[in-house]
């Protein structure tokens, strides 16, 4: 196996696994796949920390993107350039993904010192790819003299993950707007010592 920068080529893999976990309840299933591209390009930024993890006959296995304080995403621009052939009507759950996704974000870096870095997307498609690739990269980015590892995720994702591997729980909170009468929208903001 082996650690490569990040091919946009392979974002369709990245999608295919997130889709069924990240779809909004409206539209139809071109809508929830845009929507979900747009969540995943707001977590990949012009620097040079997006990475993949490919096979020896060069598959896809696993990616994770890391931003530091001030890194740009050109999501936006993504978004207005692909957006209009969708109603307006569908467009609103794009907004409260993003809406979420930036509050948390903002969080995320609030907490942060100018020499810790953010695992801002990290996605498996094979089980024990993800580790392999975040354990090598977390080796690297203490290396490179990144203090801490920070991340946020939510009771959608696989959160006691973090847990089992030597992350330690700085902030759990609810985020109303996403929870229910049955049950609350949990958010968790996770960091590690490099």
């Amino acid at each position: 196996m082996r650690i490569q920068p990040f091919n946009i080529k392979n974002l369709p893999f990245i999608l295919d696994v997130v889709v069924p976990l990240w779809s909004p309840p409206v539209g139809d299933d071109e809508f929830k796949r845009f929507n979900v591209e747009y969540i995943v390009r707001r977590n990949l930024f012009e620097n040079s920390y997006n990475f993949e993890l490919a096979d020896e006959n060069g598959i896809f296995l696993s990616s994770a993107f890391f931003t530091r304080k001030n890194d740009v995403s050109k999501a936006q621009e993504w978004f207005a350039q692909n957006s209009g052939r969708f109603p307006d009507d569908f467009k609103v759950a794009s907004k409260m993904s993003n809406t979420f996704c930036q509050m948390m974000d903002e969080r995320t870096l609030s907490l942060m010192n100018d020499d810790d870095i953010k695992l801002s997307l990290f996605i498996s498609r094979k089980p024990g790819a993800g580790i392999t690739l975040l354990d090598e990269l977390c080796v690297r980015l203490g290396d490179e003299g990144w203090k801490n590892l920070y991340l946020w995720t939510d009771c959608e994702c696989n959160w006691l993950w973090y847990k089992k591997h030597d992350f330690i729980l700085v902030e759990q909170s609810v985020y109303e707007p996403f929870s229910s009468e049955d049950e609350d929208y949990q958010t968790y903001i996770f960091k590690k010592k490099l």
